[in-house]
């Protein structure tokens, strides 16, 4: 098992918009957290947060992001209300959203902070 390295910095503000790409297949999320639980100890899943710059350039300029076709928007206030706490990692606007477990109700509750699936708008035509 890999240590986490956290960031140093503020939370950010419950405002804030939360990225993740693609549709967040509860299979694929299921797998995904699966796989940090084995790897750093946690469940967890990897979303990009816009700070300081557009929903458009984030997309556009975060390399995860952009190879989706579709991403799906949240706010840091949506994932604290049902219990989901963001950690900093890896290099800004990276974090990690931490789930309890991966349940399907967990796995529900996290599906229902974000909006529908969305084009990307960082993707040009």
């Amino acid at each position: 098992m890999e240590p986490i390295i956290l960031r140093d910095e503020e939370p950010p503000d419950d405002a804030v918009v939360v990225v993740r790409g693609g549709e967040i297949l509860i299979e694929f999320v299921h797998r995904t957290a699966q796989d940090a639980h084995d790897e750093i100890g946690i469940y967890a899943v990897s979303v990009f947060l816009a700070l300081g710059e557009s929903v458009e350039v984030l997309c556009a300029r975060q390399v995860q992001l952009a190879r989706y076709g579709k991403v799906r928007f949240s706010t840091v206030g949506r994932l604290h209300v049902a219990g989901f706490p963001l950690i900093p990692t890896l290099d800004p606007p990276h974090y990690d959203v931490v789930l309890p477990d991966v349940t399907d109700h967990t796995l529900g509750r996290l599906d229902s902070c974000f909006d529908p699936p969305t084009p990307n708008p960082g993707r040009r035509p």
